[in-house]
């Protein structure tokens, strides 16, 4: 945990250093672009105004400055302002606690900035890197990263930014526990704001010495260094300063078993980091209220801050965003490798038509052609390494091919268990009616044969057989309903079964109703506010067709649920007046069966409708979808079924998905 704050702390000072550098830059900036109005000093401008201005005030400004910057820098051609400006995007995607996209960007960027000798930026990069793998807990590249950012504002003279790098570093030491190490580096960051009078952020580094004093269990040692961090010039203004510092004493009076002065100092962190916009900051202070709060016995409290940190961590991390991260570091293991690759093909090639220069020689010089034929026999040994190192290449790529497969099987194993979560309020409903109906039935008949007993021993015939004939009539009632708890339960563990690929005949009227109800009362029992209107439109003469029931069940059950995703979501912002609607139809249409899921709700817009098949892609906020659902219901009715599924769209007013399954 603490290596996600002193990651956002890292990026603060690295950020701080370069903005108190360039804030005289952005006032003769302002100043040059009124006097000339030229595209490539607007682009300057934006860049230093989003880290000097908006980097500890307004984050989103911030970002919105340097896209401002980058789109304008690549419509004009200005290829320095383009990647400062990308090196500022990354900044922000990090703070933001988006490190996929900083991952991406920053790859982007490194490799351009070299080659555009931008050494600031190719620092600024190493350093993102650096922040980004540590947050991922791969203390390796973290501090591989680090040190190059470090050689590079030592070979380049770059002392404003030698302190960042030599606090990372230190930073970075405390998250392994090298306390020694960390020291060391803490001691000369320190020395060296002391000697060129960088005091700006000196409570970091104050604060850092009570980290060290905390891990060595001085815990008023610690508690002194935090205050006086508090009390130092830097911390005034700065709520992540206070917020952090706060917390920290918080957690040593945690540790000395003071409760009440750790709920006092944890409250006034929650204020700090709340004022900060910080959702790390926000889940560390109320996961620590949380706990205290329960240890005095407040139940009450201790629910509402635990409440509080599992929506600040669901707003920081999410599958999509691991799985984004995974696939970025591996495409950019991938791109390095091209690049070996290519620079081996390319000696290779040289190598290649120098030994034909030579054979051409030694072939019109006829007294050396035993030395040329010596000469082939050497490229043949040479040839064959190459063919035995493609084929050793060939097996890897064979291995890694077969490995992403096995790990799709591992994705649709993973959404549809997700999904059958989602089902499992829908099937309490549904199975209680059939069992319902079998309790009452059950009891009636017991009633009816101690009435038809009586009546044997009377002797009344003709009342014991139409005693009988009631009974008769509830068992088969009994049996009807048992037979659709039946199905309801079959049809769950066909859907939570790893699919066998049998298909079966199927009405497929049935099934799309049940998986509408599921669907229905499993977002009913999670959101009771949640109501929309059912309208089904069954054909009655529907033929069975032959299909997989728990894909195309998986199938109906996405469609059904984004549907009502979308009225929902617009009921929340409409008036009164509108009625959120979801309507459910089959019909037999050239030679083709259709399913067809319409909704009256949010729409999608054109620019994103052409995406919404692809695998990770989704419109919903983070947390929310993995964006596998339509991608993984397209593969099951296309290339499963050699069927079709299309969607028509108007964003803002309706979306109406089309499934069509051959009948043959």
């Amino acid at each position: 945990m603490m290596k996600k704050i002193l990651l956002f702390l890292a990026l603060i000072i690295l950020c701080c250093n370069i903005a108190s550098a360039q804030v005289s830059k952005v006032d003769s900036l302002e100043k040059a672009y009124q006097k000339n109005k030229q595209d490539t000093t607007l682009v300057m401008l934006l860049m230093m105004k989003s880290t000097s201005d908006y980097l500890t005030t307004n984050t989103d400004s911030g970002m919105i400055c340097a896209q401002q910057g980058l789109a304008l820098a690549r419509k004009i051609g200005f290829k320095k302002g383009e990647v400062r400006c990308l090196a500022a995007v990354a900044t922000f995607q990090n703070i933001s606690g988006d490190l996929p996209g900083s991952l991406k960007t920053t790859f982007e960027t490194l490799p351009e900035a070299a080659k555009l000798h931008e050494m600031r930026v190719v620092a600024s990069c190493y350093n993102t890197l650096g922040l980004t793998y540590s947050t991922l807990k791969d203390s390796k590249k973290s501090l591989d990263n680090y040190y190059c950012f470090k050689n590079v504002v030592e070979k380049y003279h770059y002392n404003d930014l030698l302190l960042v790098a030599m606090n990372n570093i230190a930073r970075q030491y405390l998250d392994m526990n090298r306390l020694d190490s960390a020291a060391q580096f803490n001691q000369a960051a320190y020395d060296l704001s002391i000697k060129k009078n960088l005091k700006k952020n000196l409570g970091y580094l104050i604060r850092n010495f009570g980290i060290i004093q905390f891990k060595k269990g001085d815990l008023p040692g610690a508690i002194n260094w935090y205050k006086k961090s508090l009390a130092d010039s830097s911390a005034k203004g700065n709520h992540y300063l206070q917020s952090e510092d706060n917390r920290r004493i918080a957690e040593a009076y945690q540790q000395l078993n003071q409760i009440d002065s750790c709920i006092d100092y944890a409250k006034k962190a929650l204020e700090q980091a709340k004022l900060d916009r910080n959702p790390d900051q926000v889940q560390r202070t109320t996961t620590l209220l949380a706990r205290e709060y329960e240890l005095k016995g407040d139940y009450k409290n201790a629910f509402f801050y635990q409440q509080m940190a599992q929506q600040a961590k669901d707003s920081l991390f999410s599958q999509q965003k691991t799985l984004q991260v995974q696939n970025l570091a591996y495409n950019e293991e991938q791109r390095k490798q091209a690049v070996q690759a290519a620079e081996v093909a390319y000696q290779t090639k040289v190598r290649y038509y120098a030994l034909l220069g030579v054979i051409a020689v030694f072939v019109l010089i006829a007294i050396i052609l035993l030395y040329a034929n010596g000469q082939r026999k050497k490229a043949n040994v040479v040839l064959k390494k190459q063919n035995e190192q493609i084929e050793t290449q060939r097996r890897d790529l064979e291995k890694t091919v077969a490995d992403l497969k096995t790990t799709q099987k591992q994705l649709i194993q993973s959404e549809k268990m997700a999904s059958l979560g989602e089902l499992t309020a829908g099937i309490a409903h549904e199975i209680q009616n059939p069992l319902n109906f079998v309790n009452n039935f059950s009891e009636v008949n017991t009633e009816l044969i101690d009435e038809m007993e009586q009546q044997i021993d009377k002797g009344d015939l003709n009342e014991v057989k139409a005693l009988a004939k009631d009974i008769k009539l509830n068992q088969e009632k009994i049996s009807q309903h048992g037979k659709r708890a039946d199905f309801i339960v079959k049809g769950m563990l066909q859907h939570s079964r790893a699919s066998t690929g049998e298909k079966q005949d199927t009405n497929l009227n049935v099934l799309a109703d049940e998986f509408f109800k599921l669907s229905f009362h499993g977002l009913r029992a999670k959101d009771k506010s949640f109501n929309a209107e059912m309208v089904t439109h069954f054909d009655p003469e529907l033929p069975k067709v032959q299909v997989v029931q728990q894909d195309l069940g998986r199938v109906l059950l996405n469609l059904i649920n984004n549907a009502f995703y979308a009225v929902n979501k617009k009921a929340k912002a409409s008036g009164a007046d509108y009625k959120p609607t979801v309507e459910l139809s089959t019909l037999r249409n050239n030679g083709n069966v259709e399913i067809h899921v319409k909704d009256n709700g949010t729409g999608i817009p054109d620019s994103v409708k052409d995406k919404i098949m692809q695998p990770f892609f989704t419109t919903k906020p983070t947390g929310e979808g993995t964006g596998l659902g339509l991608s993984l219901s397209y593969d099951i009715i296309v290339k499963g079924h050699g069927g079709s599924i299309n969607v028509d769209t108007k964003d803002g007013e309706y979306t109406e998905f089309t499934v069509s399954l051959p009948l043959s």
